[in-house]
């Protein structure tokens, strides 16, 4: 870890997280084995990697917010030798119309009945939990829209990617978006 620097201080934070609610979870020959993992060890896996901050960024769901936090305030109760703190952020990965994947990102404070909520709002139906193939009727601009007035922060998930705007979109489409003021 980078030393503070006038106050300042380097945090690993991973952005993009998905755990065993996302229908991809694990993706490979073990799959079934990673999706089977406990909110604790999904943590605990992030504290061994010495990552400081996380993003739980589920397909369409909210789900493990709320255990995830259930479990790391078992861990603060009775640290195991390993144990680092972590600053957990809700939030969601949200398909929008065209296949997009744009990211809403909470307060810590932040919860799962809350990211439930931001869903509805943007029009997901209501079998969509985990998977990335379900979509809102919306366009990435009024996700956006609607994930501010949520109170989190809108971010284009793997912009240049599958599934990223800058690999959906071209053109007039594109320049719209990243035109928008919204």
């Amino acid at each position: 870890m980078m030393p503070d620097v006038f106050g300042a201080r380097w945090w690993r934070f991973d952005f993009h997280t998905h755990t065993p609610a996302s229908q991809d979870y694990g993706k490979g020959p073990n799959q079934g084995e990673s999706r089977g993992r406990s909110p604790i060890d999904w943590l605990l896996d992030f504290m061994h990697a010495e990552v400081d901050c996380i993003a739980v960024t589920d397909h369409n769901t909210g789900a493990w917010i709320d255990p995830l936090k259930e479990a790391y305030r078992d861990l603060e109760r009775r640290p195991p030798d390993d144990f680092r703190p972590l600053v957990l952020f809700p939030g969601v990965e949200i398909t929008v119309h065209g296949g997009v994947h744009v990211l809403a990102i909470f307060d810590p404070a932040a919860t799962g009945p809350q990211v439930e909520s931001l869903l509805g709002a943007a029009g997901l139906p209501t079998d969509a939990a985990g998977s990335m193939d379900a979509l809102t009727d919306k366009t990435v601009v009024e996700v956006a829209r609607v994930i501010h007035d949520s109170g989190a922060i809108p971010i284009p998930a793997h912009v240049d990617a599958d599934r990223g705007i800058f690999s959906a979109f071209a053109g007039a489409t594109l320049k719209q978006i990243l035109a928008s003021s919204d």
